[in-house]
């Protein structure tokens, strides 16, 4: 089973998002007084220096601050180190670049980035009340290959004010410069660890937060971590690894949850590790460097433009899932799934959901929806092997759906995205501890146009409040509020419900309460119960 799944893997991690919004149109820190926040004019003390923001609508806003040391030359693929410090006030007016990364997959254009690109943003409520305010760390999507923080959708102004709250959004490094692993690396580490650089930037983001929000009128006690799709699985594999213990209290997974977040296995791999490091010994031999006499001083001196252009050699894993979270023995010492299943993980409260339509992005605009049976026949074959017979002809026959690409795309995204996610539910609910669960059934008028639905990421402007000119209608700025409400909520006291929403019940078991988010909002029980569960016992079974 396993193997059939990391030939899927990457669907998991893979987000086409925004990209999708966009084509359619150790000192203390200051604290604020209570009834009067922060000026964007008075600098705010971090523990590296004072930054000034700028006013955001109801916000101040204090974007591209450095939260870690430039990951150039000698600092390239090893953890980050604590920026340069600075003494006049640092102008936070403007968002740093995006880490390096191939062009938009949509349109072809190139990424404005730079390895200088460890910044995050800080958006605080400018008005009276009463502060502290909970914080909201936001890891964004991409596959582990792309995306910012400087993405507009991602703006965080809307869900600060509406909170309130204060919300942070962060860059981490992307692909191979985020997640190689070759082993001259592991032994250059201390903690013989190499792989996980990406994570540990989030890790560093994060330990920011805990120095410095108090000066933003956060609270350091009270942080939720939310995240989609690549952002959504970064979010539940911190909450595995022993590193991120303290740094954050609850999380909030769109679009991804950690069953398949393991170290891509293939041929001759003698474990986890050694599996990722074989990787990179093809990444190295790709970019000629490993004959060299020092492989790593090889490896650092190549532009970051060859190092995003390389490929994979073939006859490995291919795709975004090559580039991913490892299982290192230090950063994750066990597959964030085994650490939930034993208890190991960070005890955090969960609210984590899907949307309806999560595969069509990924089999529509790439055109692999298999359009006959025998085509789908053979694409189950390839996913779940042992199963096809019960997968095609009961569980998702053709003659069930429209045609025979929607039965494919409603089991890719039952397999890959909702039933992981209801898993994971029932993982923290099992614990005791705080788990919410829901499915966004928005269809919007791009969703309609396009035939793909309630497609994978279009969520995510709802819960910022950020849509393109002209495109949201009342209802659809109603959904947002009340999604905002949900989110804020759940950031402040570990329950979403908020008088004037609908009630959203807890994830029981037995019990399996849900709310589907749509036209109207509801709760609901049992999401895709009955699949799931035959899912989940192959899964878990083999």
């Amino acid at each position: 089973m396993q193997r059939a799944i990391t030939r899927w893997q990457g669907l998991a991690a893979l987000c086409v998002p925004l990209s999708l919004a966009a084509c359619s149109g150790s000192s203390a820190a200051t604290s604020p007084d209570a009834s009067a926040p922060p000026d964007g004019g008075l600098p705010i003390m971090t523990h590296r220096g004072p930054v000034t923001g700028i006013l955001d609508g109801d916000t101040l806003a204090f974007l591209g601050i450095p939260y870690a040391a430039p990951p150039i030359g000698e600092l390239r693929w090893r953890p980050p180190t604590e920026p340069a410090a600075w003494t006049a006030p640092r102008a936070a007016s403007s968002f740093g670049l995006a880490c390096p990364q191939r062009p938009n997959a949509l349109t072809g254009q190139p990424v404005a980035s730079d390895e200088d690109c460890l910044t995050l943003n800080v958006w605080t409520p400018a008005r009276s009340g009463t502060a502290p305010w909970p914080v909201l760390v936001y890891i964004h999507g991409g596959g582990y290959t792309t995306g910012a923080s400087n993405d507009p959708v991602l703006g965080g102004a809307n869900l600060a004010a509406r909170g309130p709250a204060v919300v942070v959004t962060l860059n981490y490094r992307l692909g191979q410069l985020g997640f190689l692993a070759h082993p001259a690396l592991t032994a250059e580490d201390p903690n013989g660890s190499s792989g996980n650089f990406g994570l540990l930037d989030m890790l560093a983001g994060l330990a920011w937060v805990r120095t410095d929000i108090a000066g933003f009128g956060g609270d350091p006690d009270n942080v939720t971590v939310v995240g989609e799709s690549a952002g959504s699985l970064a979010v539940c594999t911190l909450a595995a690894s022993p590193l991120a213990a303290g740094l954050f209290h609850r999380i909030i997974g769109q679009s991804g949850a950690c069953r398949f977040v393991v170290t891509p296995l293939h041929d001759g791999a003698a474990g986890a590790l050694e599996s990722a490091e074989s990787l990179g010994r093809g990444f190295a031999s790709e970019l000629g460097c490993s004959d060299a006499p020092d492989v790593v001083a090889c490896l650092r001196g190549k532009p970051a433009s060859d190092v995003i252009a390389s490929q994979i050699p073939s006859g490995f894993q291919v795709g975004p899932a090559s580039y991913q979270p490892n299982i290192d023995g230090h950063v994750l010492p066990e597959p964030p799934w085994a650490a939930y299943r034993d208890g190991t993980a960070n005890a955090v409260g969960y609210l984590g959901g899907v949307v309806r339509d999560e595969a069509t992005a990924f089999t529509l605009l790439t055109g692999t929806a298999p359009a006959t049976e025998a085509a789908y026949r053979a694409a189950v074959q390839l996913l779940v092997p042992a199963h096809v017979d019960a997968l095609v002809g009961t569980l998702y026959p053709s003659s069930g759906y429209a045609s025979v690409a929607a039965a494919y795309n409603a089991l890719l995204t039952d397999i890959a995205f909702l039933c992981p996610t209801r898993a994971q539910a029932q993982q923290f609910a099992a614990r005791g501890l705080p788990s919410y669960l829901y499915e966004f059934a928005r269809l919007t008028a791009l969703g309609r146009a396009t035939g793909l639905g309630v497609y994978h990421s279009s969520d995510v402007a709802y819960v910022f409040g950020n849509f393109a000119a002209g495109s949201a209608s009342e209802l659809d700025s109603a959904i947002s509020s009340e999604m905002m409400d949900y989110w804020t909520r759940f950031a402040a006291t570990g329950d979403p419900n908020r008088p004037g929403n609908p009630a959203w019940p807890g994830f029981m078991i037995p019990g399996d309460g849900y709310v589907e988010i749509g036209d109207t909002t509801s709760p609901k029980v049992g999401l895709h119960a009955s699949h799931c569960d035959t899912l989940d016992s192959w899964l878990d079974g083999g």
